[in-house]
């Protein structure tokens, strides 16, 4: 039995190695950076999407632009938030929902 499951094991990892990219594709021209829920199918995402980025916000089936986004601001938080000993915390969301308050015409 031991024989049998290590064949089934291996043939399980080469027919992985052969078809990794089928299972999980290269990155492509869309990637998702970060994503804030805030309820149940509701949140704001920020994505790069053919090197521009932009904040989405998504609930229940709907996806709009909120903003397109500094992509200087945006890459100088990613780098901020990898170097902080303690990630999680929302210095990325932080900076560009900052940087969204100063370019939305009704901020307050």
């Amino acid at each position: 039995m031991l024989v049998a499951l290590g064949v089934v094991l291996g043939l399980l990892f080469l027919l992985m190695k052969l078809f990794k990219h089928k299972i999980m594709p290269r990155q492509g021209l869309i990637a998702m950076l970060h994503y804030q829920p805030f309820g149940p199918k509701k949140g704001i995402a920020v994505v790069r999407i053919a090197g521009e980025y932009f904040a989405l916000g998504m609930a229940d089936g709907a996806i709009s632009v909120i903003t397109r986004l500094e992509g200087s601001k945006v890459e100088e938080c990613l780098k901020e938030q990898q170097s902080e000993e303690s990630p999680g915390e929302g210095s990325t969301l932080k900076g560009i929902l900052q940087d969204m308050k100063e370019r939305l015409p009704w901020r307050g």
